[in-house]
């Protein structure tokens, strides 16, 4: 019960219907990424490295006033809850109530973002940067505690695994029991729950279920994490444009 009022904390207060659209375009290391946002709430992320990932530089708004209000939801790993809300205020930009607020926002955590505008329209934004490369590593807490996370390499490709279903997947440590929880923003609800079996691969009871490979994960876009065991693990992935 706990981890289902978590997830659905934020969504509840929703209202319309929201999707998300990406492109992403690159030269060598440089490119750039645009997302569309209808009404409502979407998970998605970051998917490049921009000049400080600050929010007010990586995701402006517009200064007119027509996408107040615009909110996001970032999940706290330590606490299991989620922070203050931060609200896009046009001329100022985000805002936090809360004083010790962070506003960098680094490739691979994701986050919620509700778009409430009125009347109500696609906020268009567009992430400017470079393409992750090396050796990345992405924290993924243990103990069945919940995180946000997203691919640090903007790709569009199934969860996937280390082991037989690694092959054109975005590599995810997948262990026995581990379950991620897609968020549908066309239906402004989540899917059933993607856990992972062992010797097979994941597994739901979505129609249709994409079998072994799990979800296909969208650039720009985020799940929900939940892993299995005690320690924390490391989504690691190297990854070169060249």
């Amino acid at each position: 019960m706990r981890t289902k009022a978590l997830l659905l904390t934020a969504a509840l207060s929703a209202a319309g219907v929201a999707t998300s659209m990406a492109q992403v375009y690159s030269v060598n290391a440089v490119g750039y990424v645009n997302l569309g946002l209808l009404p409502g709430l979407t998970l998605i992320a970051n998917p490049l490295n921009g000049t400080n990932n600050n929010l007010n530089t990586t995701l402006a708004l517009a200064n007119d006033g027509s996408e107040d209000g615009t909110t996001i939801f970032r999940f706290d790993t330590g606490s299991q809850n989620y922070k203050s809300p931060i609200q896009w205020i046009g001329g100022f930009g985000w805002f936090s109530a809360d004083i010790n607020e962070d506003y960098t926002l680094n490739p691979g955590e994701g986050f919620f973002i509700q778009n409430l505008t009125t009347p109500s329209h696609t906020i268009n934004v567009t992430f400017v940067g470079e393409v992750p490369q090396g050796t990345l590593h992405n924290t993924l807490p243990g103990s069945f505690n919940l995180s946000i996370r997203s691919s640090q390499v903007p790709q569009a490709a199934p969860l996937g695994d280390t082991g037989a279903n690694a092959t054109g997947s975005l590599l995810f440590p997948a262990l026995d029991g581990d379950t991620v929880f897609v968020f549908n923003s066309t239906l402004q609800a989540y899917e059933q729950p993607y856990q992972y079996i062992g010797g097979f691969g994941w597994f739901s009871a979505n129609v249709p279920d994409p079998g072994p490979a799990g979800p296909t994960l969208p650039v720009a876009n985020s799940v929900f994490v939940q892993k299995t065991g005690p320690l924390s693990q490391d989504w690691t992935r190297t990854f070169s444009v060249n």
